[in-house]
């Protein structure tokens, strides 16, 4: 027994230690995880998955199609009320069994916008009872075509806009992805940031205390007031109060990044600084041109305005006059037995046009057309507007991105003078040449300056991204982004 529990302890420990090793992350790993586990990366893969085979079907919508269906049987027995030859309506007993079969070859026309088939036929009635007998007939062969409306082609539309849909789908998850890599970034740099926080605030919690207990030896000697004292019970109040509100931010912190990469609970996690950084300008008016030929919204607009335009034309069609047209020839035969369904055969002919004009409708069909016509100029203005905020948004951010390198400078060159003034700070406050305001200063400085230092980091890699997902080009390498070379750090 006592062997079975030093072996559960030994396991125990192992799996403690397993369970508590510290995760090493990187930038690049973590935008690499990114792409391939988090949850939008798969609505992401889904919905350019959707809108691909919605285009297959429309594709193959245009392919001829052959189907068979029939009944066998159609059996029924009841009574039923028929006319009979001299005009008399009576009762029935009917016991009757139906058999059809059908073969259909259909094409959509898109020039035309109908439909055209080719089919055959074969249909058997057995009568059961006191008049047992049947009958078949058999249309072996038919060529029929129809269209619902002869002033309106729906498949002329969506010949325009189903590959719209398409090509925008594609560049719709170019920048999913790229949107991915910027939600990555500012959830690690967050983490990051919280991280580097608890680290300053649980070592300024360290050096406070340390240096309480040094006031109180010198106010004890009568070096350094009351004053002193208690400015650093209040000072070591306070960052023991900094240090539980950073630590909470940085487990929510931790939290938010695992879930969204779909990690596990991880109790310590060690981020790298990503500080090799590469610079180079971006025309705006490049970084705009290339905006208009990769990105999602130049397509989209285009089909917007198609779509108000489809709608424009089917407006038209459906509130002014409206003509459907129906042919088929074929051959047909009737027999009591299957051969004799096939033998001299007849004409089969069927000619069709309807139409429907309105007379008076109150003024109801030329509101309709209006409505539609109203609805395309406010698309146009909408996206005339549209545009003119994502060219407002490109040149703001490229001003922005070509800023980085002179914000990283005096961020870098602030944290290292605040590092060092901090230093000889806590060496002269010891030593008793400065007074624990100033000392306190010089504190306050540095931990801003690690911070600042920290929030222009993550700015440089969230404008990097944003730049990327804004134009869809790659300036740092000089090529549109494709599928296949999305880049990492």
């Amino acid at each position: 027994m006592r062997k079975k529990i030093i072996i559960l302890f030994i396991l125990l420990n192992l799996t403690r230690g397993a369970f508590s090793q510290r995760l090493q992350l990187t930038l690049p790993n973590a935008l690499k995880i990114a792409k391939e586990k988090t949850l939008d990366y798969k609505i992401a893969v889904n919905r350019a998955r959707s809108a691909y085979w919605n285009y297959e079907a429309f594709k193959a919508g245009f392919l001829p199609k052959l189907s068979l269906n029939g009944s066998l049987p159609d059996y029924y027995r009841t009574i039923n009320s028929i006319t009979l030859p001299n005009g008399q309506n009576d009762f029935v007993n009917q016991n009757v069994a139906n058999t059809s079969v059908n073969l259909n070859l259909s094409q959509n026309i898109g020039l035309t916008g109908g439909n055209l088939a080719i089919g055959s036929s074969l249909r058997r009635i057995d009568n059961f009872g006191d008049f047992e007998n049947k009958a078949y007939t058999a249309v072996p062969f038919t060529l029929s075509y129809f269209q619902n409306n002869l002033f309106y082609n729906d498949f002329k539309w969506r010949k325009k806009i189903e590959p719209l849909k398409l090509k925008e789908s594609e560049r719709n998850y170019i920048e999913n992805l790229e949107d991915i890599s910027y939600q990555t970034v500012d959830k690690y740099f967050t983490l990051l940031r919280a991280i580097t926080q608890f680290k300053l605030d649980s070592q300024n919690l360290k050096n406070i205390d340390t240096l309480l207990k040094v006031t109180q030896s010198r106010f004890e000697i009568g070096t350094v007031q009351l004053n002193d004292v208690l400015q650093s019970k209040v000072s070591l109040l306070n960052a023991k109060k900094a240090q539980a509100v950073s630590e909470l931010s940085m487990k929510m912190a931790r939290q938010d990044l695992f879930r969204y990469l779909g990690f596990g609970q991880t109790e310590d996690v060690q981020l790298e600084i990503p500080d090799s950084l590469r610079f180079f300008y971006i025309n705006p008016d490049s970084a705009l041109e290339q905006a208009t030929k990769n990105r999602e919204f130049v397509i989209e607009f285009q089909r917007r305005k198609l779509e108000a335009e489809q709608e424009i034309a089917r407006t038209k069609s459906s509130t002014g006059p409206t003509v459907n047209l129906y042919l088929n020839l074929g051959l047909t035969q009737t027999g009591g037995t299957l051969n004799r369904s096939y033998q001299d055969l007849l004409r089969n002919q069927t000619v069709t046009l309807g139409f429907n004009i309105p007379l008076i409708d109150w003024g109801v069909n030329r509101s309709n057309r209006k409505r539609a016509e109203a609805n395309l100029e406010l698309e146009k203005n909408s996206i005339a507007q549209e545009h003119l905020s994502i060219e407002q948004q490109i040149d703001a951010q490229i001003t922005k991105w070509n800023m980085q390198k002179e914000q990283m400078k005096i961020a870098k060159e602030t944290r290292q003078l605040a590092e060092k003034r901090y230093e000889l700070s806590k060496q002269k406050y010891t030593a008793g040449g400065l007074t624990y305001t100033d000392f306190n200063n010089a504190q306050l400085d540095k931990d801003q300056a690690v911070t600042d230092y920290l929030n222009n980091l993550g700015d440089y890699w969230l404008s990097y991204y944003l730049v990327r997902k804004l134009t869809l080009y790659d300036f740092e390498n000089g090529r549109k982004i494709q599928l296949e070379d999305l880049a990492t750090p």
